[in-house]
């Protein structure tokens, strides 16, 4: 589901940028979240890139922040506009692991995977709970 907000398709209007406010909004004691990442000020900066013709690097389009190329103009554009660039603001709970993303669908993965054991502490497990059914409530009304 989070992916599917996090795309930005869903009729209820969620985006990436709205699920990354709410999260922002609610864990005000920045348990999977980096506040050194974190734009303050009235609701934050969101910032968007995309490509022009002037990409084209007489083979293909490039991505002029990663150097990575693609045949059609709206595949950079598309790759753009994905969370690639963004800054990694949120971050595993647990002490030992620390690993960090740009999407809070990437932790979510991350946690469910239970790669480095964090879902085995009851707290992270009802955090992860109540933040499930407190999406499914925002994008359902």
């Amino acid at each position: 589901m989070l992916l599917h907000l996090e795309a930005g398709t869903c009729r209820s209007g969620i985006d990436r940028g709205t699920v990354n406010r709410i999260v922002q909004q609610y864990d005000q004691n920045h348990i999977i979240t980096d506040p050194s990442r974190l734009l303050t000020g009235s609701g934050g900066v969101e910032y968007s890139y995309s490509a022009t013709n002037a990409a084209w690097n007489g083979s293909k389009y490039e991505c002029y922040l990663c150097h990575n190329t693609y045949r059609a103009l709206s595949s950079l554009n598309q790759h753009l506009a994905s969370p690639r660039h963004q800054d990694s603001i949120y971050v595993c709970p647990l002490n030992t692991c620390r690993s960090r993303y740009s999407t809070l669908s990437g932790l979510c993965q991350h946690i469910e995977s239970e790669r480095c054991g964090v879902l085995k502490f009851r707290p992270v497990r009802r955090v992860m709970d109540n933040l499930v059914s407190g999406m499914n409530r925002i994008a359902f009304h």
